[in-house]
């Protein structure tokens, strides 16, 4: 089977009937299937089964869909885990509401059949590649302060490509930033004097590596501190 063939799908549903059918045409279509019949079971399974799709009925008993919902996009285990909200009320403010809570697509019932298995693919298929594309950015930034001409600035800006060989560059990225009267205040404020080196790991605060950055084993040594990872071996 095809990895789109081998998706695991979360189906909640309290129509036992419904649930049942549905089942067996998910897994006629090549699915993997596992069930659920209320919002607290469907966020204990997605918490343990970590499914490729949740097909989310809004109407459940105990804890309704909306908030079954809210719970699963809130914990980062299962946040990145696609949601179709499938309920039997067409008003836009449904659709806001199940919006609101973390779904990534909207159906009406009585579903069909066939445009589920289109819609489970087309929000699988759209979470990867929004997955890749965050994998792909650099998860630290290294951004180097100095002064034109200044030979202190001059010799970190070296000493630090240098040591980019050492660190892993699909995930390490390096900004040398001119010191000038166009920074922001926020900026002159944070910098203080140059060079200065400020490591800011994704949307985090970033951190200012202190003590001699002429000294290139006081600087690999902070680096590595702050978790910028080493470069992996090649295989």
């Amino acid at each position: 089977m095809g990895s789109e063939e081998a998706l695991l799908v979360l189906l909640v549903e309290d129509t036992l009937d419904t649930l049942e059918a549905f089942s067996h045409f998910l897994l006629r279509s090549g699915f993997r299937v596992e069930t659920a019949v209320n919002g607290y079971e469907a966020v204990a399974k997605a918490q343990a089964l970590r499914p490729d799709v949740v097909v989310m009925d809004l109407a459940l008993p105990e804890l309704d869909g909306w908030q079954a919902t809210h719970q699963i996009k809130s914990d980062p285990v299962t946040s990145t885990i696609p949601v179709i909200a499938c309920t039997g009320h067409a008003f836009q403010q449904s659709k806001e509401s199940a919006r609101q809570a973390g779904c990534d697509a909207f159906l009406t019932k009585p579903l069909d059949p066939t445009l589920l298995v289109a819609e489970i693919r087309r929000v699988v298929e759209r979470s990867r590649q929004t997955t890749a594309i965050a994998r792909g950015a650099p998860q630290y930034e290294l951004l180097l302060y100095v002064s034109p001409g200044s030979a202190p600035s001059l010799a970190a800006r070296r000493i630090l490509e240098e040591l980019l060989g050492e660190f892993e560059a699909s995930e390490v990225h390096l900004e040398v930033r001119e010191v000038s009267p166009d920074l922001s205040k926020v900026e002159a404020d944070r910098i203080g004097f140059t060079p200065t080196l400020l490591v800011k790991r994704g949307g985090a605060d970033p951190e200012r590596i202190t003590g001699d950055l002429a000294d290139p084993d006081h600087v690999g040594r902070r680096l590595r501190e702050a978790g910028v990872p080493k470069r992996r071996p090649r295989s």
